[in-house]
């Protein structure tokens, strides 16, 4: 059998790497042949190829695939082997190399797609990020400001709700002011009313009173019924105004001595008050004094005169129970 034969039978397997030398002892040492230009330029495109950067890192396995192949082509040759079948594993080499090339940038392309998509998702997982935190704080402001508005409208419904009450009292108030000046027009009226049935006159003093000598008789102290009505109107003033006292205050004309009548005008002020005391009317509510002759109403140079001076006045004080004193 021809051994160039058996020798290229042998490089198309992957079993040739041990069995290259021994076909290359029995081809026989004829010297290395010419330059084959298809091996050179497979061997240089390999080696572009492996100073390639790219191509080492991006494509390791089809970058040996093309030197193993390129190895067996220059075994070949060695050899002395058919030129076709040289040329054939040199042919395959440059492809391989040329794959090699292709898969690095495939590879490479990948990897930059790989990695852009890692940015992309990275600047996706950022943005959702900021997008979250944006959602948080503007969550955040939200529930803030619904705070500050439930705060406000508390606040507000507070406020109302203390307006309310205080329309609500100065309402109370004003009915108040309104009922306690009708009382006190009531009263007012009343109060003239009992004045006017009690024929008192108003002074710088007070009510004044005044009980002629129809209540007396002459020369005496002790009270009769004429002219009671004026007692009972009395009592019953006093009765309705609780916080009035009075101040009885007797008088008469000079007829007899000044000692007489000083005591008989005291004892017509105590009458008036004993009268008064049994008719209910507290005695601690009541004062009296006696005058005699000092302070005429009227002339004692006529018996008319005389009679306007023989009499009783009873003072009634202000509401709070104060009598001015009598300065003449």
């Amino acid at each position: 059998m021809n051994p160039l034969r058996i020798l290229y039978d042998l490089l198309l397997t992957k079993a040739s790497y041990t069995i290259i030398p021994m076909l290359i002892l029995m081809v026989g040492c004829g010297g290395p042949p010419a330059q084959n230009p298809l091996l050179t330029s497979a061997t240089e495109e390999y080696n572009a190829a492996k100073q390639d950067d790219m191509v080492v890192r991006f494509a390791p396995v089809a970058l040996k695939e093309a030197e193993e192949t390129l190895e067996i082509s220059r075994e070949l040759w060695t050899a002395k082997a058919d030129k076709s079948s040289v040329e054939h594993y040199a042919y395959l080499a440059k492809q391989k190399t040329f794959i090699a090339r292709e898969t690095a940038q495939l590879n490479a392309a990948n990897s930059e797609i790989s990695r852009g998509e890692v940015e992309r998702q990275q600047v996706l997982l950022e943005v959702r990020r900021s997008e979250a935190d944006r959602s948080e704080a503007r969550a955040q402001r939200a529930l803030l400001e619904a705070q500050s508005e439930r705060t406000l409208a508390v606040e507000a419904r507070e406020s109302a709700e203390q307006s309310r009450q205080t329309a609500m009292e100065a309402s109370q108030r004003a009915e108040e002011s309104r009922q306690t000046a009708m009382e006190a027009s009531q009263r007012a009226d009343l109060l003239a009313q009992r004045v006017n049935e009690l024929e008192a006159r108003p002074t710088d003093r007070g009510l004044v009173l005044t009980l002629g000598d129809v209540l007396f008789e002459f020369g005496k102290a002790t009270m009769h019924s004429d002219g009671m009505k004026s007692m009972e109107n009395l009592t019953t003033f006093l009765q309705q105004y609780p916080g009035r006292n009075i101040l009885i205050e007797g008088f008469t004309d000079n007829i007899g001595s000044e000692a007489y009548n000083l005591e008989l005008s005291r004892n017509r002020a105590n009458s008036v008050k004993s009268d008064l005391v049994n008719r209910g009317i507290a005695e601690s509510r009541i004062r009296i004094r006696g005058y005699g002759i000092q302070y005429p109403a009227a002339s004692n140079a006529t018996e008319d005169g005389r009679q306007k001076n023989r009499r009783v006045e009873v003072i009634i004080s202000d509401q709070e129970g104060n009598i001015v004193d009598r300065i003449r």
